[in-house]
């Protein structure tokens, strides 16, 4: 059992993946908080092993906009989740708008 833990640990280290506790020790936050935004799927795990979530590190600055918007901001939880989305999907076009760009030889704005 021993060794299977430490052939997941090491699994998780070369993919840079963080369980919950991880990714809240990270953040500075509390694994309750942490599990409260994604039950929310604010934060959404990349894999599970068994029972355990795993989360990609980039998951650490998603956190950080969540508080940002939350108590900084004053947003309730239903409008972060909207704001992320709304925020991904501006990302997506603007990276779509690059590759178009290229393609037809126009520069970037």
């Amino acid at each position: 059992m021993a060794e299977q833990t430490h052939a997941l640990t090491i699994w998780r280290t070369e993919h840079s993946l963080l369980t919950l506790e991880d990714l809240a020790m990270a953040a500075g936050l509390h694994p309750e908080l942490v599990d409260v935004f994604v039950r929310h799927r604010m934060v959404e795990p990349t894999t599970h092993t068994g029972s355990c979530a795993l989360f990609p590190t980039s998951s650490v600055q998603r956190l950080k906009r969540i508080l940002h918007l939350r108590h900084e901001q004053g947003v309730n939880l239903a409008g972060i989740a909207v704001i992320l989305e709304m925020a991904e999907q501006i990302e997506i076009l603007q990276t779509d708008l690059k590759m178009l760009r290229k393609r037809s030889g126009q520069r970037e704005l």
